[in-house]
């Protein structure tokens, strides 16, 4: 009976959520831009921004966006403008369920 219970505890939550990836991680990137976005805002889609700072200079080569209530993701990310190789850029997000608790955007550059 302990059995499931205890490998429910043990299962690290990362592996209970649903991502989109673009582009690939590299060992000198770093975090950039991170925003959180709640059941509240999606409409039938949510547009994020990001451009960067003048005193930033990054070049973007790895964007995620995270679910963190799913295991299976019913919406769909598009880059819009920019995006990898970029230092600016415009994801749409759509959702299909409206039950989407939390979805997370990530993005990572590279030194310029």
């Amino acid at each position: 009976m302990c059995g499931p219970w205890l490998l429910a505890v043990l299962l690290p939550p990362e592996l209970l959520c649903y991502s989109i990836q673009f582009g690939m991680m590299h060992h000198l990137a770093v975090p950039i831009y991170e925003i959180e976005i709640y059941s509240g805002q999606f409409g039938d889609y949510v547009d994020v921004e990001y451009k960067q700072k003048s005193s930033l200079s990054f070049y973007i080569n790895l964007i995620l966006v995270i679910d963190e209530s799913q295991m299976e993701w019913g919406g769909q990310a598009a880059v819009l403008t920019g995006g990898i190789g970029y230092n600016f850029t415009t994801l749409r997000l759509s959702y299909v369920q409206p039950e989407v608790a939390k979805v997370t955007v990530l993005i990572y550059g590279l030194p310029r």
